[in-house]
C-alpha cells in the first residue's frame, strides 16, 4: 500500500509541478507579490497531497511562539524535503538559505531569485557568511522578512546529529535577527532519497524565540538542546 501511495503522489507531483512551472515560466515578468502567491499555492498544494494520498499529515506545538511583527530566522532541523514545503506554506515570501547547488534547478532558479533565496558555497564558508550577512542585513532593511536555515548543512536521518553550523550564531549576534528554533521528524514518514514514504503524523514543535545575544557555546547548546532531544 505504501508503494502504490508513493507511486501516484510522484505522478502527480512530478506532472503537476512541470505542467504548473511551465505555464508559469516567465517568471521575470512577474512582480513578487505573484511569485509568492505561485510559490505559496505550490508548496501548500504539495503539503496538502502529501496528506491525501501518502497520508502524512502534521501536528503544530508551540505556534504561540511564534512573533506576531518583525523579521526573524526560522532555525529546524533537517530531515526531508518535507520541511521546505512546509515552511514555504507555513511562512508565505520567507527567505531561505540553501545549498549554491541548488540555486541551477532550470525554471525554479528564477523563482529563487524573485524570492530572494541566499545561497552559500559550502567550500567557501568564510566568504559565504559574509555574502549571507550582507544579504540579509539589506533584506531586513527593505521590509519585513522572514528568513530559513537549517544550521545542520544537510539532511540526517532521525536520531542522527552532527556539530552545527555557527553561521546562525553569527546572524543572531550581528544582524540582530532573534532565532526561532523548530523541531521536526519529517524523517520518520518522509524517508529522504526513498521512492517509499510512510503514512504518519508528522510532529513540528516551535521553541521560544532566542531575542538576546548569547555567547556562542550557549547559543548553539539551547538550538541542539531544541534539535536532539
Amino acid at each position: 500500500m505504501n508503494f502504490l501511495r508513493s507511486l501516484i503522489f510522484y505522478i502527480f507531483f512530478y506532472s503537476g509541478t512541470t505542467c504548473f512551472f511551465l505555464f508559469f515560466s516567465p517568471v521575470r515578468f512577474f512582480n513578487k507579490n505573484f511569485v509568492v502567491f505561485l510559490a505559496s499555492f505550490w508548496t501548500t498544494t504539495v503539503i496538502k497531497l502529501s496528506k491525501l494520498i501518502l497520508g502524512i499529515s502534521f501536528e503544530i506545538r508551540g505556534s504561540d511562539n511564534i512573533p506576531k511583527s518583525g523579521s526573524f530566522v526560522v532555525a529546524s532541523n533537517h530531515q526531508s524535503a518535507w520541511e521546505t514545503f512546509f515552511f514555504g506554506s507555513f511562512f508565505p515570501g520567507s527567505v531561505f538559505i540553501l545549498k549554491h547547488e541548488l540555486k541551477k534547478i532550470p525554471i525554479f532558479s528564477g523563482y529563487f531569485k524573485k524570492l530572494g533565496f541566499i545561497f552559500v558555497k559550502r567550500n567557501k564558508a568564510f566568504d559565504s557568511l559574509k555574502f549571507i550577512l550582507k544579504s540579509m542585513k539589506n533584506l531586513t532593511k527593505q521590509s519585513k522578512n522572514i528568513f530559513v536555515i537549517f544550521p545542520e548543512g544537510t539532511r540526517l536521518k532521525p536520531k542522527e546529529r552532527v556539530d552545527l553550523n555557527s553561521g546562525v550564531y553569527a546572524i543572531h549576534k550581528y544582524i540582530g535577527l532573534p532565532i526561532l528554533p523548530v523541531r521536526l521528524d519529517s524523517g520518520k514518514y518522509w524517508i529522504n532519497k526513498k521512492f517509499k514514504k510512510k503514512s504518519g503524523k508528522i510532529k513540528v514543535c516551535i521553541f521560544p524565540l532566542i531575542e538576546k545575544e548569547l555567547d556562542k557555546k550557549k547559543f548553539l547548546n539551547i538550538l541542539e538542546n531544541h534539535f536532539y532531544k
